[in-house]
């Protein structure tokens, strides 16, 4: 029986169960930190979030190396693969447990809190992690939409019309928004979504001369979040130069042709780099890497295939990773399977280059065994990757304004 004598009952509460306790610091802190944060997001002048499918981690570079080239205090953060934070010129690698959360962010702007410019990349791969990170963590004076893909349909959405509106509503009402998406449907379809919440829309114009380069409505967008800012756009020669970067170029090695475009992950963006590739009625072999975790897009890229074999762009194709049997027996074409478990990535290189076609790797790249592939192909390379890149950063600091380009605002 409890002790529930009148002196026991007169006793102070002072030994609450130590889960209690810790619950309630947490709220405590949460709370806290919630307020010091917006606070902080107040003090800052400019205010950029960077969202879409492909193209946001280089957007958000490009974008901190002009403000910090035009002499703003600028802070950016870089998630993806490899998280940073960027300030001062200085890349800092973002520590992060097992588990990421949105409230990272939290703790890496607290540590850069002088900042006066604010581009922050969009990690969150569901509709509502995605409205959190615009309306809690960035509430941006403009939000970037590079583009609009087939990626994370599982929980953005199954459709590009679905993953538009996902971005679409996740947008804080009085919200100026610079769309790179080049699709004429789903740019009238951004506009309506856009137009109900109270936000306005900047679709970026792409010319045609720059229509082939895989992300050039990324470079594009850049010169349109800098007039909504106030800023001249980029010189002409800067401008140039990202968009040599951005071009692709088959790797020479073993005898072969090979370009690795698995980072892109989504269909969309793999077929602008092949044909970018591919002359005329070419073939390629695709290589594709398949993750458990993710079956959607496993999915798309099978669709993909199966409409490149049925226009004659494809014979064949070659995967590794999960459920590669079961990919081969929804496919109408011939599938060769490799076993990434135990096949050296050098092996399956030289086996898919000894077909005589040039290979295409896609899919997936977050694996041991791609990041084993891609040593390889640059370890056998006749024509290394990557100077073009070079040659823009070298012209990083070339930044004389020029006039802006044509945009058709909303």
């Amino acid at each position: 029986m409890p002790d529930l004598s009148p002196t026991t009952l007169r006793k102070p509460v002072t030994n609450l169960p130590r889960s209690l306790t810790q619950v309630g610091r947490h709220l405590v802190s949460s709370f806290t930190r919630g307020i010091n944060h917006r606070q902080r997001l107040e003090d800052i002048d400019v205010k950029i979030v960077v969202s879409g499918t492909r193209g946001k981690s280089g957007t958000t570079e490009r974008l901190y190396e002009i403000l910090c080239a035009r002499e703003y205090d600028a802070y950016a953060k870089v998630t993806g693969n490899h998280p940073l934070s960027l300030y001062d010129g200085e890349e800092n690698p973002i520590d992060r447990g097992d588990r990421v959360t949105l409230y990272e962010n939290v703790r890496e702007l607290r540590k850069y809190a002088d900042a006066e410019a604010l581009i922050l990349e969009n990690q969150g791969i569901t509709d509502y992690t995605t409205r959190m990170m615009n309306e809690a963590f960035g509430q941006p004076d403009v939000l970037v939409v590079t583009n609009v893909r087939q990626d994370h349909r599982d929980t953005l959405g199954g459709s590009r019309a679905k993953i538009a509106r996902a971005f679409a509503r996740a947008t804080p009402p009085d919200t100026h928004v610079v769309s790179g998406e080049q699709d004429p449907q789903l740019c009238s379809y951004l506009e309506r979504e856009l137009e109900e919440i109270g936000a306005t829309i900047t679709h970026v114009d792409v010319p045609d001369r720059h229509s082939d380069v895989p992300g050039a409505e990324c470079v594009y967008a850049i010169d349109c979040v800098l007039e909504e800012i106030g800023e001249a756009p980029l010189s002409d020669h800067l401008r140039e130069s990202m968009l040599d970067s951005l071009r692709v170029e088959w790797v020479h090695a073993l005898d072969g042709r090979v370009y690795n475009a698995a980072d892109v992950n989504d269909v969309e963006s793999t077929e602008m780099v092949r044909r970018s590739l591919v002359d005329d009625g070419e073939q390629i072999q695709p290589f594709v890497y398949l993750r458990r975790d993710r079956r959607a897009r496993t999915a798309s890229f099978q669709e993909y295939l199966e409409d490149l074999y049925d226009r004659g762009a494809i014979e064949q194709a070659r995967v590794a990773g999960s459920h590669t049997e079961l990919f081969a027996e929804k496919s109408s074409f011939p599938v060769i399977c490799h076993d990434a478990a135990t096949e050296p990535a050098v092996d399956v290189l030289e086996a898919s280059i000894d077909d005589g076609w040039p290979v295409l790797v896609m899919g997936n790249t977050v694996a041991e065994f791609m990041r084993d592939l891609d040593d390889e192909i640059e370890r056998h390379a006749t024509e290394p990757a990557g100077e073009l890149e070079a040659n823009a950063n070298s012209a990083a600091a070339d930044d004389r304004p020029q006039q802006p380009p044509q945009v058709i605002q909303q």
